[in-house]
């Protein structure tokens, strides 16, 4: 039997994983992530909501240090006191040059790499062989380095190396845009509403689902990947 590990956040990409996995395991672990950032409490109550709704199990780390570490390094994910950049239409998330410098004010210090080194760690303490779903895009990819094939084949690489167990990173989206991803979801009946892709959820509906600020990237890239995929959009924003 194989386990699958799912690096979980709650987001399309990460739930997508999940619907992906239902299929293909017995056994799956929604592993998150507390790191000092915004979106902190919010991972936390969508993996435990996600893991009761499917009878799944469920865990979360804490990476404390990489608070500090984000302060330092600027990150509007981790401070408090400001604001992610904002994106007022979605032909600004076509611009190159805006979406690498608002990618650099979110950066959080070699992220994935850790997640990816500590699920690792989790799947290397099992006997059984463990797949590590990572909900990279190829969309996002264009911005983000760490979302690249490339980056997942190295990180194979390493824990080739690094672990004793039989343990893979699978990135099954990686060459799927969110309007594809949101459709394979349509396809699944996932559970949209209860889905966060905000960097800043501060309210919730008193049905549980998250409330997005509907101005960030993250959020501009939902609306338009519904938009795209011809489907409207159960997602409760402010704006």
């Amino acid at each position: 039997m194989v386990i699958a590990i799912i690096l979980f956040s709650g987001g399309l990409d990460s739930s997508a994983c999940l619907y992906w996995a239902i299929e293909r395991y017995d056994r799956i672990i929604l592993l998150s992530f507390k790191y000092g950032s915004k979106e902190d409490e919010v991972i936390k109550r969508l993996n435990l909501k996600f893991a009761n709704f499917y009878n799944l199990e469920s865990k979360i780390i804490s990476l404390d240090f990489l608070e500090e570490l984000s302060l330092k390094r600027g990150s509007k994910l981790a401070s408090v006191e400001s604001e992610p950049p904002e994106f007022s239409s979605f032909k600004q998330l076509d611009e190159s040059k805006l979406t690498k410098e608002t990618a650099n004010q979110v950066w959080v210090p070699a992220r994935n790499i850790l997640f990816i080194s500590a699920a690792s760690a989790v799947a290397d303490s099992y006997k059984e062989p463990v797949h590590i779903l990572f909900g990279a895009n190829k969309e996002e990819a264009t911005t983000f380095p760490d979302n690249t094939p490339e980056f997942v084949e190295r990180m194979n690489g390493a824990i080739s190396l690094g672990c004793l167990n039989e343990v893979s990173v699978l990135a099954p989206f990686n060459t799927q845009i969110k309007s594809e991803i949101i459709e394979f979801l349509i396809e699944k009946k996932a559970k949209f509403e209860y889905m966060s892709s905000c960097y800043q959820v501060k309210e919730w509906t008193k049905e549980g689902y998250p409330i997005h600020c509907g101005i960030c990237e993250s959020c501009q890239r939902k609306k338009r990947a519904f938009q795209e995929s011809g489907v409207s959009d159960p997602t409760f924003y402010k704006k």
